[in-house]
């Protein structure tokens, strides 16, 4: 990928809308841009006033046809999302408007932006950092408020701060290191070793305590997951109508209606949830049915919660217990569904399982419980954190970083205490640094910036 040369991209989704965006960045962005653009003020023989947003039109050089009436805004580098000279040209949204103003930009000499370029532009030229450039597609993608929350504090710098100050004590730990092992024989007084081992320490948790906010970061990044789990005829298609509150799942009084796994997106209070419908667990199974519980195992699997619907008003049988040991001790929520009909067994009948949990009391059908349920669902996604300026990891990226610094940090503490050489201790706290630093992007492989960069849309 090219950085020298100048590129453009459609800034605002295809297709028919109010208006159109299109990003022009690079040395030439204003080059390019003067053969096109005319208005009262005249940018062929003047620098526009940056940051001002001038009114006129677009026409083709060569007919002097125009193309669109557009507001033209200059960005003079390095006070521009890229860093670089940026030109943003605002028109009437349509397909073929678009097109053709796009058309005639790069018929100047400019080249069309790849997937997040002009993102990765202002990494390069440090605008931004790696964890600001993943925030921006946070923020693209962000599906909720604690999402979009979330994302504004990563743009703003709020993880690159306890990140940078992560690594200014990790060099200061190192410096007192180095300093020993250089000056050994000099006769000077260095921090004696107990108190680096201490700081060392204090490092390890942390970054303990930020790999431990990666549950709800993930969580308010990608939603929470729950599956629906239940032996058939639970009701847990009713549960998942009376939670969409529409009939989105096929509901019979025939166990085993439910043949294969259904997802659908809900929102409880500011979290976004994905709720996965899955088929009954049973013992012997038609084959077809048979399918469908595997499919339940992998969603179950794959989930941060299940919902595990029991049904007093059935006998207790051995898919009750089959459901149990399938659960085992993943994170749950107990319901006992159809409280609105006789019930034939108590909730003693399962206390070896709850092992302590309260089970929730709720009717699908004529929504009882339904309250506590959504209210136990978000004290689930939350843990006890209120929305506010709570920094959390969202990314394996900075997980697996972060607990491979962690684990350096780890050795290093422990071989200082075994009486070990500062030159040993300093290899584990060098490599602790290159993880930190690797989530900031300040050490790192063109492959991870692909991946990280061909997440955007082409105009970002």
């Amino acid at each position: 990928m090219e950085t020298n040369d100048t590129i453009a991209a459609l800034a605002t989704p295809p297709g028919e809308g109010g208006i159109s965006v299109i990003r022009i960045s690079g040395e030439n962005a204003l080059t390019f841009a003067r053969g096109l653009f005319h208005s009262i003020f005249d940018i062929s023989k003047n620098i526009p006033p940056a940051q001002k947003v001038l009114f006129g039109e677009i026409r083709d050089p060569e007919s002097n046809r125009v193309i669109d009436e557009v507001l033209f805004t200059w960005f003079k580098k390095p006070n521009s999302y890229t860093g670089e000279n940026v030109v943003e040209i605002s028109g009437h949204g349509g397909t073929q408007v678009s097109a053709t103003l796009l058309e005639l930009i790069l018929r100047q000499g400019a080249r069309l932006a790849e997937p997040g370029e002009f993102t990765r532009r202002a990494f390069i030229h440090g605008r931004l950092d790696l964890t600001q450039v993943e925030a921006v597609a946070d923020l693209i993608g962000a599906a909720s408020d604690r999402a979009l929350n979330s994302a504004v504090l990563q743009l703003k710098g709020a993880l690159s701060r306890r990140i940078n100050n992560l690594l200014d004590q990790l060099l200061a730990v190192q410096a007192q290191l180095e300093a020993a092992i250089d000056f050994s024989e000099e006769g000077l007084t260095f921090q004696s070793r107990e108190t680096t081992g201490q700081q060392i320490k204090e490092l390890k948790n942390e970054i303990f305590s930020l790999v431990s906010s990666f549950h709800q970061g993930k969580i308010i990044r990608e939603g929470l997951r729950i599956a629906l789990v239940g032996k058939p005829n639970v009701g847990k298609s009713s549960l998942l109508n009376a939670l969409l509150q529409e009939d989105r799942a096929i509901v019979t009084s025939i166990p085993g209606t439910t043949r294969d796994t259904l997802e659908e997106r809900i929102r409880v209070k500011d979290i976004h949830i994905v709720v996965t419908d899955s088929a009954g667990l049973r013992d012997n199974p038609e084959i077809v049915e048979e399918q469908g519980i595997q499919r339940t195992r992998n969603a179950l699997a794959q989930s941060d919660l299940a919902l595990v619907v029991f049904d007093p008003s059935q006998s207790f049988d051995g898919n009750d217990e089959l459901l149990m040991n399938e659960v085992g001790d993943r994170p749950r929520c107990t319901l006992l569904n159809k409280s609105d009909l006789e019930q034939k067994w108590e909730k003693k009948k399962i206390d070896k399982f709850l092992k302590g949990e309260k089970p929730i009391s709720i009717s699908a059908k004529t929504g009882a419980g339904m309250p506590d349920l959504s209210e136990a669902i978000y004290n689930f996604a939350v843990k006890g954190e209120q929305a506010g300026e709570s920094i959390f990891i969202t990314r394996e990226r900075h997980r697996d970083h972060l607990q491979q610094a962690a684990t350096a940090l780890d050795a290093a503490y422990t071989n200082m205490n075994s009486g070990y050489s500062e030159e040993l201790i300093a290899v584990d706290i060098n490599l602790a640094m290159e993880h930190i630093g690797s989530i900031l992007g300040k050490t790192f492989a063109e492959d991870l910036l692909d991946k990280i960069f061909g997440e955007f849309c082409i105009g970002k």
